[in-house]
């Protein structure tokens, strides 16, 4: 493939050419999401029969159909891939894209250790290729409205997260039940609410309190409880619970400006809001606040024919920007109490 081939992909020719690698319900998200982008799936992948005849079934034209990413790769049809796969394969994968000079967008969390992200991250700058993660809740309005909230409520003194769902009841038969797969709740679900505290708080984490648990003797940690404390002072509460009956999630901020949250529960109504000292109260409207998607960014970016390398500006998605949640997942699990 040239180089003309995957760095400059006009609007107007349809590109960029797509392969799907994973054909089960995330790969269908981003299948719908691409679709939406008005770009070609022209292969897809998956070891799974089953699952590439009904991603195959739902795409306007026929792709290619491919049991391995390794073989979809040394077909040359395509100009980038999306990684839907267990999480623990996302690194050799990855490789073998940039190896065949092709742009990766990457599920969250992007990988599972950090020097195999970093390494992934300077080959694809060397190699002038895009490498993006689907940290979707970036381009979510209530995200973004309380990376606003936190600048104006600073200084910040405590942040209480919870993420909730029945995790471990719809997943307790896949690979997110074990651990060579990259399984785990932390993994799987923590890690958007920690690439979100990220953002809001740019300091070094100075302290990690943490107990993770695997109830009933399963492999991987369903629920957890962490307490952080950065560098500046701020504490942070995380409760992860991957045996809830039901979906909650929930970011509440304490400054010395006031207080704002976010808090969604599956059968209520959104609540986002800013709270100066005495009030009132600010209610937020996460469509005001909402940009690009990452598989949206990812299609604008290639079809600039722009380049990826070490002299351009880095993008909201670019896995650079994963490195520090990956780091901080690894810390966790090297410092926690296990039960």
């Amino acid at each position: 493939m040239s180089d003309t081939a995957v760095t400059h992909l006009k609007r107007e020719t349809g590109g960029p050419r797509i392969g799907i690698v994973g054909c089960g319900a995330v790969g269908e998200l981003h299948r719908d999401r691409m679709l939406a982008e008005g770009v070609d799936i022209v292969a897809i992948s998956d070891p799974d029969a089953d699952s590439l005849s009904r991603m195959a079934a739902r795409l306007p034209r026929r792709p290619q159909l491919f049991r391995s990413e390794l073989d979809l790769l040394a077909a040359g049809v395509v100009d980038a891939v999306v990684l839907c796969t267990p999480h623990g394969h996302h690194a050799i994968q990855a490789n073998h894209a940039l190896d065949a000079n092709v742009h990766v967008l990457v599920e969250k969390p992007f990988v599972t250790s950090t020097a195999a992200g970093s390494a992934l991250v300077a080959k694809a700058t060397e190699r002038g290729l895009a490498l993006f993660v689907a940290y979707t809740r970036r381009s979510r309005g209530h995200a973004r409205f309380l990376q606003i909230a936190a600048h104006r409520i600073a200084p910040l003194h405590r942040i209480a997260i919870t993420r909730a769902q029945p995790w471990f009841q719809t997943h307790r038969r896949t690979w997110r039940i074990h651990g060579g797969e990259g399984g785990g709740f932390l993994l799987d679900a923590g890690a958007s609410m920690l690439d979100l505290l990220l953002t809001l708080i740019p300091e070094s984490i100075h302290e990690v309190d943490a107990v993770l648990e695997r109830p009933n003797g399963v492999e991987v940690d369903v629920r957890g409880s962490v307490r952080l404390t950065f560098s500046g002072g701020v504490r942070v509460e995380l409760s992860l619970i991957g045996d809830a009956t039901e979906k909650i999630e929930q970011f509440q901020l304490y400054g010395e400006h006031g207080t704002a949250g976010w808090l969604l529960r599956e059968d209520a109504p959104h609540q986002l809001y800013l709270r100066p000292p005495g009030g009132p109260s600010e209610i937020g409207d996460p469509a005001t606040h909402r940009t690009l998607s990452p598989d949206a960014a990812f299609v604008a970016a290639l079809r600039s024919g722009r380049s990826f390398g070490s002299d351009t500006a880095r993008d909201l998605y670019d896995a650079a920007s994963a490195i520090p949640v990956v780091a901080l997942i690894e810390r966790i699990q090297a410092e926690a109490v296990w039960k």
